[in-house]
């Protein structure tokens, strides 16, 4: 059974505005982006396969389909991590430039030049870019990270170091990655690329420093762009319950005039994205999408913004389009709550990956969105009236297709479907490419969509995953993934390739669920939990009862927020589980608790327990924190950390198990990042997650000579439960 480190993928399948086949701007060819793990190398292998239109047309309008065109060129580089989004096409369909992670962590641009048939660098590999836009290789724009500002944070050879307002994180790894990226993010400075001379913009004398996606206009004179604020107008307190508070920027976008280095705001108004700047939080959808002109520089799409005509100012934010000409702002369409004051999403909800211009024309936008941001997508397309509003034209689901000129090229796949890049026209439709022939020869079981309803009406999805020798009548272990579940995609992990190993345990002769809480896109509060177990309970029963699985054989997996609901599952119900594993994740924990010291996090804290962890309130938390219910814990738990960070996050309920004298066992992965991304930790993290649930399920054991010290572990822990059971 191979697993999905050698697998080709279209693009990240959990990057936000993916867009993995597009057409050039002049419509002459196709780019495919995908990408593939190297274990040999342990290294992220990309490749941009460009194709002609005319090639593809050609191939539909023939009757014979058995011998597709081959591509133009295929540019194929080795890198840390996927491509992802971070690729533009350059104005003259020239070539393709692209943000690329380097061995050092750092990250720069790449042209990948059609014309020449070669990838070349634009920025130095001793450069460390953050975002940037491209007209040609001679116009671009680009924000640089600060490395005095990283060097600075190490602080060598100091005699104290001041900790007041920094993170326990920050003070203990300043040498993470993610910490620099994410808990001590260093200035970004904007520099410009004008016929071939850069230069950093700066304005009356001070660097202007970005906070946001970087679109540059079609005639290159002009930047949006988020930028902080750095007083919250009084007006913007009473219109938007916006307040500012330390550690919770307030952003807006500006326009920057790249000849004269002149920013001015467009709308005057804050983003909607500042969570933990309105008030209340986490009112509206999230909108993780950039900026996108027109094509004649005149008009620009703000995601996630609100409207101000001057006299009156929205009271709820739109995709905002506005004019340059005019200085005139219209409301596109009106962003959701993420939950009103039942607890639920708002009729129509969904969060919007992507708006652009249809053909670049300012009259007409498109909309792309995800409800779940696991893969429930769509599109809805809005045409402007004469009286000012826009008026939706058409609506449809699924991935929009790279469309022109009658021809349509898109990835086809499912959950029992791997993808194959298919090109299609009116009148007939075949496959362009299939990525991953070997699969043909490969038996993959079988796997399918499972659903139920709740106590509560609500209905519940999960992929099925059943051995390839499935056998009715027969009992199988069963293993249930959470953390969401995309019946559009073809995930041989299930879901995250982060401990998740649905298709190699089904390989293994275990049944799999990969389930979707309805907690991951309504919103948190803190009966989620319950309602989470209670659901696992639910399906876990049904598979038994319908003879499918061995009551006595169930384990479960939690990865990054579903730790939580894992830990939960342990602590807090009779759900009786032989195994369990968790993963890189928050368990409601006081030590977690006390280690995050932004906003966000403690309102998730507290929104779990439902309650601070102090006066009354901490008795709340003796009685449902995990940590403080450790001795309720029977199953044998696996605890993995990404790294030395992540240990530190989940070192409290690895101690206190320990302690306890219970059955655990701690893994530290030799990885940076949340979602794995290098091959061997992927290996180590999927093949960990199948070795320990066919040691306790199946009392199996691998007869590799290198494992023999992770089952001797083992062993001792099965003898440590089985004292712990007399």
């Amino acid at each position: 059974m191979a697993d999905e480190i050698g697998l080709v993928n279209f693009g990240h399948p959990y990057a936000e505005r993916t867009e993995a086949v597009q057409f050039s701007p002049d419509g002459r060819y196709v780019l495919v982006v995908t990408t593939r793990g190297r274990l040999d190398l342990n290294r992220i292998e990309d490749s941009l396969r460009f194709y002609r239109s005319e090639d593809i047309k050609a191939f539909l309008n023939s009757s014979e389909k058995d011998d597709p065109p081959a591509p133009l060129w295929i540019a194929t580089h080795l890198t840390e991590k996927e491509i992802e989004s971070d690729w533009r096409w350059l104005a003259d369909s020239s070539g393709v430039a692209l943000l690329e992670p380097t061995v050092s962590g750092r990250k720069q641009i790449l042209l990948v030049s059609l014309r020449k048939k070669r990838v070349e660098p634009l920025t130095s590999p001793n450069e460390d870019v953050v975002d940037f836009d491209v007209r040609d290789p001679n116009h671009y724009v680009y924000t640089l990270r600060d490395a005095g500002f990283n060097n600075a944070r190490e602080e060598p050879q100091q005699p104290a170091i001041v900790g007041t307002g920094r993170s326990l994180w920050e003070l203990i790894f300043p040498d993470n990655p993610r910490i620099r990226e994410e808990i001590a993010p260093a200035p970004k400075y904007l520099w410009t690329v004008v016929d071939g001379k850069k230069i950093e913009l700066k304005n009356q004398g001070e660097p202007i420093i970005p906070d946001g996606e970087l679109a540059l206009s079609p005639d290159g004179h002009f930047l949006v762009t988020k930028m902080t604020v750095s007083r919250v107008p009084e007006s913007w307190a009473h219109s938007f319950h916006v307040e500012s508070r330390e550690g919770s920027p307030v952003h807006q976008y500006v326009l920057i005039d790249l000849r004269t280095a002149s920013v001015r705001t467009l709308t005057n108004t804050p983003i909607s994205d500042d969570s933990r700047a309105l008030v209340p939080q986490g009112e509206w959808a999230l909108t993780p999408a950039i900026p996108r002109w027109s094509s004649d520089s005149q008009a620009i799409l703000l995601p996630g913004t609100f409207v101000n005509a001057g006299e009156s100012i929205s009271s709820r934010p739109c995709i905002v389009a506005f004019d340059l000409s005019s200085n005139n702002s219209t409301c596109v369409e009106t962003l959701k709550k993420t939950h009103s004051e039942t607890g639920n999403h708002e009729e129509g909800f969904h969060y919007v990956t992507d708006a652009r211009f249809v053909g670049g024309v300012k009259q007409r936008v498109i909309v792309n969105y995800d409800k779940t941001f696991y893969g429930d997508t769509g599109s809805i397309e809005y045409r402007y009236l004469p009286d000012g509003t826009w008026q939706i034209e058409a609506e449809s689901t699924g991935n929009p297709p790279a469309a022109l000129d009658g021809i349509r090229v898109h990835i086809q796949q499912g959950l029992d479907e791997p993808p194959v890049l298919l090109a299609a026209n009116s009148r007939t439709s075949a496959v362009l490419w299939d990525p991953n022939p070997q699969l043909e020869n490969l038996d993959l079981g079988q796997a399918g969509v499972y659903t139920w309803k709740d106590k509560k009406g609500r209905q519940w999805d999960a992929g099925l995953y059943k051995p390839s020798n499935y056998k009715a009548g027969m009992r199988y272990p069963l293993v249930i993934q959470t953390h969401g579940f995309v019946e559009s995609q073809f995930l041989p992990s299930g879901l995250y390739p982060t401990a998740f190993a649905a298709r190699e345990l089904a390989a293994a002769g275990i049944i799999v669920v990969q389930v979707a809480e309805h907690s991951m896109d309504s919103g948190l509060s803190s009966d989620d939990a319950a309602t989470a177990v209670a659901n696992y309970e639910v399906i876990a029963n049904r598979l038994i009862s319908e003879g499918l699985v061995d009551p006595d054989k169930i384990g479960i997996v939690g990865f990054s927020h579903t730790c939580y609901y894992v830990m939960h599952a342990l602590t807090h119900s009779d759900f009786h589980l032989e195994a369990a594993s968790i993963t890189e994740g928050e368990m409601g924990g006081y030590f977690q608790y006390l280690q995050h010291s932004d906003q966000v996090m403690k309102q998730l804290y507290e929104t779990e327990i439902g309650a601070a962890p102090f006066g009354e309130g901490l008795q709340r938390w003796l009685k449902e924190s995990p940590g403080f219910n450790l001795d309720k814990v029977n199953a044998p738990v696996m605890v993995v950390g990404n790294d030395r960070l992540s240990v530190l996050l989940m070192w409290e309920t690895y101690a206190g198990l320990r302690v306890l004298h219970k059955p655990v066992d701690l893994i530290m992965l030799s990885a940076y990042e949340h979602v794995l991304t290098k091959p061997e930790a992927r290996a180590a993290s999927q093949g960990g997650t199948v070795d320990w649930f066919r040691f306790w399920l199946q009392g199996y054991e691998d007869s590799d000579p290198v494992k023999a010290g992770q089952y001797a572990r083992w062993r001792r822990l099965r003898s440590m439960q089985s004292q712990a059971k007399k």
